[in-house]
């Protein structure tokens, strides 16, 4: 029994970067007065070689490709990440999951680094590699006997992402176990409870997702962002699953944003009534429709 996937994340990475990156929106160029005729030019800071984005944010939900990877419950999570002007970056996520999805976890800890750069102006690419991290979290911490095999959560994934203007494709693929699934913690006929026709048949490494993530900018003030995608875990049954995210962010002063969401998916039935990993008896529906907020500081 197993969940799929935690993170950029829904609350998330992806969201919390999204929302500092938002927040720190200069004004439009029609909002600035145009220097007086008699004035000298001046001249042009170069930009820093490098520049350290930083936020910290609180969500009712932490979110990742449509699942609840805190049991329906807050989250707190931090980013930082350094990005030199050629284009390379590096960074690192935390935040808050539950032990009832991700057995023995209760933290989880990204480690990430990319490529970014652009075709032409309205055109970009990002190359990442991210290592989701969750210590103390091993699969031999489930409740259920005989689906407790020691087996590590820690998985790594590889992505590329295109964006025209405000719309962002991105696919990628598991370049190890899934979240640790496998034919032992969760197989078909007992793996999942909410179907016990769902479940692992071989290795989940190779397992893989698209994603389309528009972000548009209303103004200065007002963003609106969605995400559809589907995760396919390889070698199973039952358990892909497609999602949807659609919300509005509002930049406050002192660099605060704030963010409502509407999350859902089609809600797959190996993921309804799914049993707590440490009770076995505390359903929940980990990939239900719900409503979140987050309220984000950048630095």
């Amino acid at each position: 029994m197993k969940p799929v996937s935690p993170r950029i994340v829904t609350a998330s990475l992806t969201c919390a970067m999204l929302a500092g990156a938002f927040a720190a929106l200069p004004a439009h160029a029609e909002d600035t007065p145009p220097a007086a005729a008699s004035a000298p030019a001046q001249a042009t800071e170069p930009a820093p070689e490098w520049t350290f984005p930083t936020s910290v944010s609180v969500v009712s939900d932490y979110i990742f490709r449509g699942q609840s990877q805190t049991w329906g419950r807050p989250a707190a999570q931090f980013s930082f990440e350094a990005d030199h002007a050629s284009g390379f970056y590096a960074g690192f996520f935390a935040s808050n999951v539950s032990e009832r999805w991700l057995p023995g976890a209760t933290v989880e800890n990204d480690y990430f680094a990319g490529y970014r750069g652009k075709i032409k102006d309205t055109v970009g690419y990002d190359l990442n590699l991210i290592y989701y991290t969750y210590p103390g979290g091993n699969w031999k911490h489930s409740v259920f006997d005989g689906y407790n095999d020691s087996n590590t959560l820690n998985t790594a994934e590889a992505s590329i992402a295109l964006s025209y203007n405000w719309m962002t494709v991105k696919a990628g693929t598991a370049l190890t176990e899934f979240f640790g699934w496998s034919t032992n913690n969760s197989p078909k006929d007992g793996g999942f409870n909410g179907d016990y026709n769902a479940g692992v048949t071989g290795s989940t490494k190779g397992s893989s997702y698209f994603e389309m993530d528009p972000s548009y900018n209303i103004n200065e003030l007002w963003n609106i962002s969605g995400q559809l995608g589907h995760q396919i875990i390889r070698n199973a049954d039952g358990l892909d699953i497609t999602y949807y995210k659609l919300g509005v962010t509002r930049a406050l002063p002192l660099g605060f944003s704030l963010g409502v969401f509407y999350s859902g998916s089609d809600t797959p039935a190996a993921y309804r009534h799914y049993l707590s990993l440490t009770n076995g008896t505390s359903p929940s529906n980990v990939a239900r429709h719900t409503v979140f907020a987050n309220l984000t500081k950048a630095f």
